[in-house]
């Protein structure tokens, strides 16, 4: 099996998601750390461009997005299944709402609580990201305690669904990818706004759920060096598939496109020629000095492909 290599760095949520996934694959990976801000010269080269973090690297095929990596996990040949016995849907279901409206509320709420505490460019630049166009920091402040009601009934949701299985996880006695899309927002909370444990302490359910993935831990990581990353993927060949699977787009292999997250951000483009494309997942190839021929991946829901010639 080809190495699982994880860009990241210890303090984004998004990748300590992506950690828990590894934990409950019981996944051997390495680990390369990578900066909080741009630029990020020794990622970007394998993204074409990509930014957010974590990517998920194995051999030369790049996997952008926690969804799109945590269906490369499922397939990798870790001694776990993200999606045991059935769980696809309920687990992408959980993931794809706790992505948007419980990360989008954890994230007001965090940024709005460190304003002032931690440095401007930070909060400039996760603000282009998440927020909507024109944010202010009065305008954050203002909406703080709508967001925190709203959270506190998103929670809700997750208690009622968890006091309703017989087990301790989503899907019961057997943990799966969408714990963990719920898991990583009480580590965000807890560790990053002093009001977290107070707020958590309301759902009981999802404190045992927050601790039995503690528990599982997040595999078994080796650090790797940003250089020796790039010379694996010069190294290698995407082994990826290429074609266009049951008229999932109009367009044509090798066609240049360009993919984006949906919504208004501060994401650069990326751009490539179009190498694959399903109902779940988008892929183009890039070239790069540094590390060749690579093709990088990304989820269908969230991100907007157009052609570009």
């Amino acid at each position: 099996m080809t190495s699982l290599i994880l860009h990241h760095y210890p303090q984004s949520p998004v990748a300590h998601k992506v950690r828990m996934a590894l934990g409950i694959a019981g996944a051997s990976w390495q680990s390369v750390e990578i900066p909080r801000l741009p630029p990020k010269p020794l990622l970007v080269p394998l993204t074409a461009g990509y930014r957010r973090t974590p990517v998920l690297q194995i051999g030369a095929d790049i996997y952008c997005d926690s969804q799109n990596i945590a269906h490369a996990i499922d397939q990798s040949g870790a001694p776990r299944l993200l999606f045991p016995d059935q769980t696809y849907g309920l687990a992408m279901m959980i993931s794809n709402w706790a992505e948007t409206t419980l990360f989008d509320l954890s994230v007001r709420l965090v940024l709005t609580h460190a304003l002032g505490k931690v440095p401007e460019e930070f909060i400039r630049d996760r603000g282009s990201l998440y927020f909507e166009p024109n944010w202010t920091e009065a305008s954050l402040r203002a909406t703080l305690p709508s967001v925190i009601h709203e959270l506190r009934a998103s929670l809700g949701f997750v208690e009622a669904y968890l006091g309703a299985t017989e087990g301790v996880y989503l899907a019961g006695h057997q943990p799966c990818y969408g714990d963990a899309a719920v898991g990583y927002i009480c580590w965000f909370l807890r560790g990053r706004w002093d009001g977290g444990a107070a707020l958590l302490a309301n759902y009981p359910a999802l404190c045992v759920l927050e601790a039995a993935l503690d528990q599982l831990g997040d595999g078994q990581p080796q650090d790797l060096d940003a250089d020796a990353a790039l010379a694996i993927a010069k190294a290698a060949k995407p082994q990826s598939p290429i074609g266009i699977i049951d008229g999932a787009s109009s367009l044509a292999i090798g066609q240049r496109v360009m993919i984006r997250p949906k919504g208004e951000t501060a994401d650069p483009d990326v751009v490539g020629t179009l190498r694959y494309c399903d109902g779940m997942r988008i892929s183009i190839d890039h070239n790069h000095e540094q590390v060749g021929d690579i093709a990088v991946h990304f989820p269908v829901v969230g991100y907007v492909m157009t052609p570009i010639d």
